[in-house]
């Protein structure tokens, strides 16, 4: 099983790559105010309107609770030539900077730009590696092997079983191993399922709807290549606005389950002791069709001699838990 982002922030199974979509939404209900994406960019193409949004992010990190007055904020940015600076605050003005009283505070969208920048993801490289990790591959019992490049993440074995992968930013990935690099990746794939699960997209937080595609349609995107090409029940969520996908195994869904963490929790363990592709319930085998309309799966959640029964719905929720074993 491989996880993949929607673009790459799609979390995907069985090496079933959909390619990478744009990460920047379109808006899906544009207003007057609306800013078409070019002159948005235009905005930002001179370094002294980046260096507003650096110094507008530091004045509130430092517990700037007003909006600051025009006269502060030039003096933090160094700029001298007062005419200059006003020409620039206004080419910002109003989709990242806005007017509020008698000073200047950032918009949602420069919030997000400066996040963007500070975290790397529109300018930094990415650390580049290779690790073999402390874990192994459950088709084949090869050693797991990790690497990073160009920002995603991705986990493989010798056999090219493809077993995990996903996007991360820049920042997350300096001065850290490719182990860290790959604990971290997870945690974010995690997230992402659990936002799709509650239906926000993971990449524009647009509403997206995900389900649980059993049959020829679980298998609709998969090239026929796969070898795990098949009719095994998959999770599927996908958005409209910005194409950000959510695709693996109905394993997936129990990452995030409260009462599957507190099954673990009784056995002594926890969900993130383990890599996302580790855990038993995400291989097909434990996955059983009950209904398919509406659609209704069981998947075996096993540890040690324990084990509990989980029933997921077509929308990709955990409705019901039994432990056939009597734990």
């Amino acid at each position: 099983m491989c996880v993949t982002p929607p673009s790459d922030d799609t979390t995907t199974s069985d090496g079933r790559s959909e390619g990478r979509t744009a990460s920047e939404p379109p808006t899906s209900d544009e207003g007057e105010d609306a800013v078409e994406p070019a002159a948005a960019f235009a905005a930002l193409s001179d370094p002294l309107r980046v260096d507003i949004l650096r110094e507008l992010s530091t004045y509130r990190r430092e517990g700037g609770e007003e909006p600051i007055g025009f006269a502060d904020l030039r003096r933090r940015v160094e700029v001298r030539d007062s005419g200059r600076f006003r020409y620039h605050l206004n080419e910002l003005r109003d989709h990242f900077v806005e007017k509020a009283g008698d000073g200047y505070r950032l918009t949602h969208a420069g919030t997000a730009v400066v996040a963007a920048v500070l975290a790397g993801t529109l300018t930094d490289a990415s650390t580049s590696g290779r690790a073999e990790l402390d874990s192994v591959c459950r088709s084949c019992g090869e050693p797991a092997v990790a690497t990073c490049q160009e920002g995603v993440c991705a986990v493989s074995c010798p056999n090219d079983h493809r077993l995990f992968q996903w996007t991360v930013p820049p920042n997350a990935t300096a001065d850290a191993t490719v182990p860290e690099v790959v604990e971290r990746a997870e945690l974010l794939a995690t997230q992402a399922i659990e936002r799709a699960l509650t239906g926000i997209c993971p990449t524009c937080y647009d509403p997206i709807e995900s389900e649980i595609r059993v049959g020829r349609e679980s298998d609709a995107e998969a090239p026929p290549e796969s070898e795990h090409a098949g009719s095994d029940p998959r999770l599927r969520a996908v958005c409209d606005t910005c194409g950000g996908r959510v695709l693996g195994p109905v394993g997936f869904c129990l990452l995030v389950d409260p009462e599957v963490a507190a099954f673990y929790r009784r056995h002594g363990r926890r969900l993130r002791d383990y890599h996302v592709w580790e855990h038993s319930f995400v291989e097909d085998d434990a996955v059983s069709v009950v209904e398919t309309d509406p659609v209704r799966v069981s998947v075996d959640v096993t540890l040690d001699d324990d084990r509990m029964r989980v029933t997921v719905d077509g929308t990709g929720s955990v409705v019901g838990t039994d432990s056939p074993s009597g734990s």
